[in-house]
């Protein structure tokens, strides 16, 4: 699959790989390259931010993952599958009313999956619950009230996660979401030992950034565009979901909005 305008391929983990690919790699200049099997695409987005310069506006997909901004998905699922045969025939261009819109200080994201139950919860189901705990210890008593209440508001009254990490800002916003990230994420790693967990869950810094730029997002009341995915899969059963399973999970989503948000105030005793 060959590179579109305007994006920049580059090799994430590359100092983990004698792979040659014959794109950038992100073992360059500044970089975290060697953490990529627990940050994941992050190894990219930090290499970016250290090394790109004369940049006005920066985003982040996949090599299987980008945003639909011409209206080739599904209309109501958050990502829709598309074959590797088909790669030249989607439209992956970015419209220049998009680029305008980034430098009116918005930011685009993609569309959320809706769970049966919090954030918090989710992790704590899906991932080692522990691990959240500690990052929400170090979100109580290092962080101000604005990332607070983003964090309760998102992880503790909200259901629905927007995945994968990508994102369109300027690289001004860049900049500033990159300098309160990646300082919070190593200092996870000096508390959380990850050495006997398996591959999966051993990607732990990519999973918690997923909802920290959220968390961020929300502290910093950015007005959000919500892109549908385009997901190169040639195994769509993998990603297959009902029109019914999405809106039952919507519905759940509002009313324990709607039932927990009044909380913060007990929610911030039980830190004092």
């Amino acid at each position: 699959m060959a590179a579109q305008e305007p994006y920049l391929p580059v090799h994430v983990g590359k100092a983990l790989s004698e792979v040659q690919l014959g794109i950038q790699g992100d073992n360059e200049g500044d970089n975290i390259s060697e953490k990529n099997r627990s940050y994941c695409e992050l190894t990219g987005m930090y290499w970016a931010w250290k090394n790109l310069k004369n940049v006005d506006v920066i985003g982040l997909c996949h090599y299987r993952r980008y945003f639909d901004f011409h209206k080739q998905c599904d209309s109501v699922m958050p990502e829709t599958c598309f074959s590797t045969e088909q790669f030249n025939q989607v439209d992956l261009s970015i419209p220049e009313n998009v680029v305008e819109s980034l430098r009116k200080g918005e930011a685009y994201v993609a569309k959320p999956r809706f769970y049966r139950e919090s954030l918090f919860v989710n992790y704590c189901v899906a991932h080692c619950s522990d691990d959240i705990r500690t990052l929400e210890n170090c979100i109580m008593t290092t962080q101000p009230e604005n990332i607070k209440r983003a964090w309760f508001e998102y992880m503790h009254c909200n259901c629905q996660l927007r995945h994968y990490n990508m994102f369109l800002m300027t690289w001004c916003d860049f900049d500033s979401y990159c300098s309160w990230l990646f300082p919070l994420l190593m200092e996870m790693e000096s508390q959380i030992d990850i050495s006997h967990y398996s591959p999966v869950q051993g990607r732990i810094f990519g999973y918690m950034a997923e909802r920290l730029l959220n968390v961020w997002l929300l502290a910093k009341q950015f007005k959000l565009h919500e892109q549908p995915v385009v997901w190169f899969n040639d195994y769509p059963g993998h990603a297959s979901r009902s029109h019914f399973k999405y809106y039952r999970n919507l519905l759940r989503s509002k009313l324990a909005l709607l039932i927990s948000r009044g909380e913060y105030g007990n929610f911030m005793k039980s830190w004092q």
